[in-house]
């Protein structure tokens, strides 16, 4: 068991050093995507809130499980065809890093024909990071991933442009985020940039079904230089980008009731379940480890909480 967990915590460092200082990303993403992509706020005029929470590798015995939570807030003004909101993000990955983004966003609409809307969005803040090498306790104190103890901590200015297209039978959204890393070193410390994509259908069924299949795509350090530098005395280490890619179909029932199943390439399985009552939605999600390290990590939990404050505008999306 000893020698499991050892093994876990050594892929976990390899995953963090090289990959995972990439934003977290939610299986119910469906539901908020400001933090992704600022230009999906509300093309509805409604007062909407949303928080979720995410668990990783519950189970494992580790004292540093990787731990999420997203907050978003957003309201649209048709008098002004713009939307305004607010998305919060706090990313704790387990051994070392510690990652917080906060931005405001904002977008225009644009009502292209009778049901279609393309919005543009734009968002700026801060993402702060911390590397602290001393919160981890080594069994082995001669072991080559120890980093020391020294703790870095740097905040930086923070940019995310996207676009989104949205009608009653599909959305389609892509941004980039984390421009300020455009061509720079992906450091410890620092954003590296992403480049999302997704697409969305809306199937229409009797006796009020939907079904929603759904792709999403994310790059990360694309627009980076491909090197890592962990250090000012370390080594620089050619780095590789990751390619995210999710797949999903839910179904929903009389707009209020949801059941979903998705799939993210190599890493998981994802099993969704909420329902819509008044104001309030509550959606859970259990992600099921797959791929090379399947018997070696434990389950995923996610929780997400919903507020919408309705107004007189129908919802398109």
């Amino acid at each position: 068991m000893r020698k499991e967990l050892s093994l876990i915590a050594v892929l976990l460092f390899v995953c963090t050093a090289l990959f995972a200082q990439g934003d977290f990303k939610l299986s119910e993403q469906m539901f908020s995507r400001i933090n992704q992509n600022p230009s999906a706020i509300g093309n509805n005029e409604k007062i909407q809130l949303f928080t979720a929470g995410r668990m990783q590798y519950v189970g494992m015995g580790l004292e540093q499980s990787p731990t999420s939570a997203l907050l978003n807030a957003h309201y649209y003004n048709e008098s002004l065809k713009s939307g305004f909101g607010l998305s919060f993000t706090y990313d704790e990955l387990g051994l070392y890093n510690q990652t917080i983004n906060a931005k405001l966003c904002y977008a225009y609409n644009i009502d292209l024909f009778e049901g279609g809307l393309l919005s543009l969005g734009l968002s700026a803040g801060v993402v702060n990071k911390m590397f602290d090498p001393s919160r981890h306790v080594w069994r082995d104190n001669g072991d080559p991933l120890d980093g020391g103890d020294e703790i870095t901590n740097t905040t930086a200015f923070d940019l995310d442009f996207g676009f989104e297209f949205s009608w009653k039978y599909l959305l389609v959204g892509a941004s980039i985020t984390h421009l300020p890393g455009i061509t720079q070193d992906v450091k410890t410390t620092a954003a590296p940039t992403h480049i999302n994509a997704y697409l969305r259908g809306n199937v229409y069924l009797p006796e009020k079904f939907n079904l929603i299949p759904a792709v999403a795509y994310t790059n990360i350090g694309a627009c980076n230089t491909g090197k890592l530098i962990s250090g000012e005395n370390a080594e620089v280490v050619s780095l590789g980008q990751e390619h995210l890619v999710d797949v999903s179909l839910t179904a929903l029932y009389d707009g209020k009731y949801w059941l979903g199943v998705g799939y993210r390439l190599n890493t998981a399985v994802s099993f969704m379940a909420g329902f819509e009552w008044h104001w309030l939605r509550l959606g859970y999600c259990y992600d099921l480890s797959v791929g090379p390290v399947w018997d070696l990590t434990s389950s995923t939990h996610e929780v997400m909480l919903s507020f919408v404050i309705p107004t007189k505008k129908p919802v398109v999306w």
